[in-house]
């Protein structure tokens, strides 16, 4: 029952995408050089996803994006980390990558992706990640010391999630909760796009997963309230993730980076 919820939130900005006016033109055949591609093995993410106030979060997506609505006045923030055992990228190993992203539901520009966002934090441990988004015009900030953290409890089936994010310079947030395993045999598909206007052009960030399983999960978001992230959802602790609220285990993705 849970993957069938799982699968209808994720595609419900999909299917307003034939309401919006396309927010980028049509990619090229040619691939621009400043994209790349990488791939991942066995991960795990943690979802949040739920509303915040419109006019919190309007002023920080660029015109032309069209911001998914959940009733008057409220849009939806998506609160995302994950830890990978390995990243694979320019032909070169390496293990253990973690990320941590944030950003704001909106309508696919392009009609692809079970969910699209437009990114608004991007946080990794790997460096030669952070350097390729960089060199594609996506600001990703390095934290060496980025936690991602499950311990299990005694059944095995469920546990506590902590996630630390403190880059050097910049606001710290953390994640915590509690998360179960997912179900056995309740994989499916998710293609997931992150956008971001950058200095190189429109970055189109898209994570392609053939089997995700998804497991319910009870997150908090924690910040200083001073912090944009604190302005966004109005305080130091956001616990609403009613949308959507998971931890996502898959043996294998594909991260494709390209320029619009």
């Amino acid at each position: 029952m849970f993957k069938g919820k799982a699968i209808a939130i994720l595609t419900m900005t999909a299917a307003a995408v034939c309401m919006a006016t396309a927010a980028t033109p049509p990619m090229s055949d040619e691939r621009d050089p400043r994209g790349f591609a990488a791939d991942l093995e066995n991960c795990t993410e943690l979802i949040g996803f739920g509303p915040v106030p419109l006019a919190a979060v309007a002023p920080l997506v660029p015109s032309g994006y069209t911001i998914v609505t959940f009733g008057p006045g409220t849009a939806g923030i998506v609160v995302r980390a994950s830890g990978c055992q390995r990243i694979t990228l320019d032909g070169s190993d390496s293990a253990t990558v973690n990320v941590s992203q944030i950003g704001v539901a909106v309508v696919s520009p392009d009609g692809t992706g079970n969910i699209n966002n437009y990114q608004l934090f991007y946080v990794t441990n790997d460096g030669r990640l952070a350097e390729a988004l960089e060199h594609a015009g996506v600001p990703a900030q390095f934290d060496r010391e980025i936690a991602y953290e499950f311990t299990a409890d005694a059944t095995g089936q469920s546990g506590e999630v902590y996630v630390a994010v403190s880059p050097p310079g910049a606001q710290a947030y953390f994640e915590t909760g509690s998360v179960n395993v997912p179900p056995p045999n309740s994989g499916a598909p998710v293609i997931a796009n992150w956008w971001f206007n950058g200095r190189e052009g429109v970055a189109k960030i898209t994570t392609s997963i053939a089997s995700i399983s998804y497991g319910t999960a009870s997150l908090a978001l924690h910040t200083s309230k001073s912090s944009l992230l604190g302005s966004m959802i109005g305080g130091n602790t956001d616990a609403n993730f009613s949308f959507f609220n998971a931890r996502g285990l898959f043996t294998s993705g594909h991260l494709d980076v390209s320029l619009q």
